[in-house]
């Protein structure tokens, strides 16, 4: 039954031994991820002393530098090639996660949380762009859902794992989820070392062909710049406010034992692992730009989920955030892959690199605001009107979303 709803033949199919080096690289790295994403602000919070607020903020400027170095680095990967960008965004973010175990003020958080938005804004747009050219066209949706499950399976290993590793009030079982992170990233550096393609350097302009490229070119396209902009709106409002706000919401708001954060986040992960093949068979029979309004509807009724957490007992109220994930990961399963193979196919070849950085930069300005709302709404104890905000900002999009449809003659 499970090998009917989860055909991975077709994935494993269309790999090659570059794209499996990546998405491998991808998944290992994410165990540490998530070991130690959910938990930031309880570590900073509760382990550290640092104030929810300052906790949001941290997030906020981690997300602020993040787009600070977007436009810069998506441009150097188009200049020099993606492999020699990952390099050192790998070597950033395993010193940043180093740093982070050893916090004990302000301004050591300040460090580890800016050489981790950097690094990851080396690794992001430079991934992206290697799956992109070792991957035909027609199998870009389908390898992206593919690494987007993987990714998840890691993520949900690593909460699983910290699950039975933290203890409340204990520093050394928060470090030694920030050191397995690091070991993680110089995983992945290894990996990488070891990729010998002509994909992974700086891309060859053909004839016909413009030698250079530039944002202002992506930004003459009236439907790149709409899809931008409702990107954004979408994440700030969807994905902004989960690691950094569900997890205080939980354990302060609703009283939850830190250890429900790897099971709540975990239901998600397993979630995508589990449905993501039968959501990409389903995902073919309609338009990308169909599959993107259904993902603001789908994460609005996510946060409906969250809402109804205070009004019951304390063990159902963490059930429903568990649901809340579970719908909330359906929504994901379908803009993981759709989201990029849209762009990816809108872009031209020679400035994948700046592509690639702005959906980075959707990640990172909705990661400003997003974090900043949670720590200001939830630190000001105005849990309820956090949870309306953010299933009201999800459906903002829905419209552009259409009208970018129309604009490219799609229908549904």
């Amino acid at each position: 039954m499970f090998a009917k709803l989860a055909p991975f033949k077709e994935f494993t199919s269309i790999l090659n031994p570059h794209s499996k080096r990546i998405i491998t690289g991808i998944s290992l790295n994410a165990i540490g991820g998530g070991m130690t994403l959910s938990l930031l602000m309880v570590y900073m919070h509760d382990i550290r002393g640092f104030s929810t607020t300052f906790g949001g903020l941290l997030m906020a400027w981690g997300a602020f530098t993040g787009i600070v170095g977007t436009g810069p680095l998506g441009a150097l990967v188009d200049r020099i090639g993606p492999k020699k960008v990952i390099i050192p965004g790998l070597v950033i973010a395993s010193i940043s996660a180093f740093s982070f175990s050893m916090v004990t003020n302000h301004a050591q958080a300040f460090f580890a949380m800016t050489l981790f938005s950097l690094g990851g804004q080396c690794i992001w747009p430079a991934q992206m762009v290697i799956l992109t050219r070792v991957t035909p066209e027609a199998d870009r949706s389908k390898i992206f859902g593919f690494n987007f499950m993987l990714l998840n399976l890691g993520l949900g290993i690593g909460g699983l794992i910290s699950s039975l590793i933290i203890r409340e009030h204990s520093v050394i079982s928060f470090q030694i989820m920030y050191w397995v992170d690091c070991f993680t990233y110089l995983v992945y550096l290894l990996i990488v070392l070891g990729l010998h393609t002509p994909h992974a350097g700086k891309y060859i302009a053909k004839e016909n062909e413009p030698k250079k490229g530039s944002y202002r070119e992506l930004f003459r396209r009236k439907d790149l710049a709409i899809l931008t902009f409702a990107g954004v709106i979408l994440l700030t409002f969807g994905y902004g406010p989960l690691q950094s706000g569900i997890p205080i919401y939980a354990t302060q708001y609703l009283g939850l034992s830190p250890k429900w954060l790897g099971v709540i986040f975990g239901v998600n992960t397993i979630s995508i692992v589990v449905f993501q093949p039968l959501v990409l068979k389903i995902l073919e029979k309609y338009s990308k730009y169909a599959a993107l309004i259904s993902v603001g509807i789908i994460w609005a009724v996510s946060w409906i989920a969250v809402g109804v957490a205070p009004y019951l007992p304390i063990f159902v109220g963490g059930i429903a955030l568990c649901v809340s994930q579970l719908i909330f990961a359906f929504g994901e399963m379908v803009h993981a892959p759709t989201s990029p193979a849209l762009l990816q196919e809108l872009t031209p070849d020679h400035i994948r690199g700046r592509s690639s950085a702005l959906i980075s930069l959707q990640w990172g300005f909705s990661g400003v605001v997003g974090p900043a709302m949670a720590g200001i709404l939830i630190g000001a104890h105005l849990e309820k009107l956090w949870v309306v905000l953010m299933a009201a900002g999800v459906l903002i999009p829905i419209p552009f979303f259409a009208y970018v449809r129309t604009l490219n003659g799609k229908k549904v």
